[in-house]
């Protein structure tokens, strides 16, 4: 297996991005003391965690595509396995291991991020299996991503139910990966469709009292609609947190918001997809210079 085709399959940038998360939790925690840099006890710890969390986050997008090899033939047949890059076998044993090795790097951390790890690894394979209940995916992907940056916060072993900081990130975090997961069926609705695969962009959302939403056509309407509103919320959570965060917070967090806005704007499931990427790692930056710099 080529080493190019291994960083695609465990789609690096993502792994790379979730390893930030774990760095903003801890930092967002309190973890990082200004007058004296980390605790020597907690930055072996942290390292853990980010290389832990890197692992399993690869572990779980290699397990995903081993699953999804059919479908990505017509959704995304640049991928490694449809291009026969990677072996279908060696992407079921890579994924395998990294996450046993994530698993373990977390047991060395704390009970508690073990505990997670455990728990996120069991749901990422559950996930890659592709749940039957359309939505069901979407919400799974959206708490393995906020729960992320909880991770990060439990390194501290301290009470983060209080932590407004946190719960605010936590919970932006996981409405704006909610609408971007909705909205990007839209994009694989002919190939999952051919894989017998059930999203809400192909059954739309089933409500009580309605057939489907009233205000939409169509299950892509649907999804459009319930995405778009998401990440709406997303942006309003954005600006809880303003007045318990330093200068630098508010205006690189109306950067992330305008490319939350203009991606619910664009027609293309495509460009929103580039587009919240995009919005969601500036909101990680907003909440991180919001820590760092008062």
């Amino acid at each position: 297996m080529k080493l190019r085709a291994i960083s695609k399959l465990l789609r690096i940038e993502n792994c790379l991005m979730a390893g930030l998360a774990v760095v903003i939790g801890f930092v967002v925690s309190g973890g990082l003391i200004i007058s004296s840099g980390i605790d020597i006890v907690l930055f072996p710890k942290l390292l853990l965690a980010v290389v832990s969390v890197f692992v399993i986050t690869g572990a779980g997008n290699a397990m995903n595509d081993y699953y999804d090899c059919e479908a990505d033939k017509k959704n995304a047949p640049h991928r490694p396995l449809p291009r026969g890059e990677v072996s279908i076998t060696g992407a079921f044993y890579l994924s395998v291991s990294l996450f046993i090795a994530g698993i373990i790097m977390s047991f060395f951390i704390n009970y508690y991020c073990f505990l997670l790890a455990v728990m996120n690894s069991f749901l990422l394979f559950l996930y890659a299996k592709k749940p039957s209940l359309p939505l069901l995916g979407n919400l799974m992907v959206a708490y393995l991503t906020a729960s992320t940056f909880v991770y990060g916060a439990l390194i501290l072993q301290i009470p983060i139910l209080n932590n407004l900081k946190l719960i605010s990130l936590v919970m932006l975090a996981f409405f704006a990966n909610l609408g971007r997961e909705i909205i990007g069926d839209i994009e694989d609705i002919t190939g999952d469709k051919r894989a017998g695969i059930k999203t809400f962009a192909i059954t739309g959302l089933r409500l009580p009292f309605t057939k489907t939403f009233k205000l939409t056509k169509n299950a892509k309407e649907t999804a459009w609609f319930w995405g778009k509103g998401l990440i709406i919320i997303a942006v309003l959570m954005s600006l809880i947190p303003v007045k318990l965060m330093g200068m630098a917070y508010l205006p690189i967090v109306i950067i992330a918001d305008a490319l939350f806005i203009a991606s619910i704007v664009v027609k293309s499931a495509r460009q929103n997809q580039k587009l919240t990427k995009i919005a969601i790692f500036v909101g990680l930056i907003a909440f991180l210079a919001g820590v760092l710099v008062y």
